[in-house]
């Protein structure tokens, strides 16, 4: 009986990571062919918020990555997070924000179309 349900659990589980991630790879490809729409119906016609955080997660998860792993290496590697930063934080604090840019830039024009 346990058995069971653990394995309709499980089925359901799979069913519903399966469809947030088709959802959440229509909305990228949503969002860099037609932003104004894709952000749109995001926000203002669906409201899905699992989706909106799993976008901007998304856009934030290569920053986050880096750190993670720059705080692990310097830990390994001299026992401290170590001060100074590379170029490598640079460039990656460049694309970052330019990621942000670009979404924030379509979401501020729904929101203003919105009033």
């Amino acid at each position: 009986m346990i058995v069971k349900r653990i394995k309709k659990i499980n089925k359901l589980v799979f069913l519903i990571a399966v469809r947030q991630i088709w959802k959440l790879l229509c909305n990228l490809y949503n969002i860099i062919e037609q932003p104004f729409l894709a952000l749109k119906t995001l926000i203002i016609k669906d409201k899905d918020k699992s989706q909106m955080f799993l976008v901007g997660l998304f856009f934030l998860m290569p920053i986050l990555t880096y750190l993670a792993a720059r705080i692990v290496w310097d830990y390994y590697q001299y026992g401290l997070v170590l001060n100074g930063v590379g170029m490598v934080f640079l460039i990656a604090i460049i694309i970052q924000i330019l990621f942000l840019m670009y979404l924030g830039y379509w979401v501020w024009k729904v929101i203003r179309k919105k009033y």
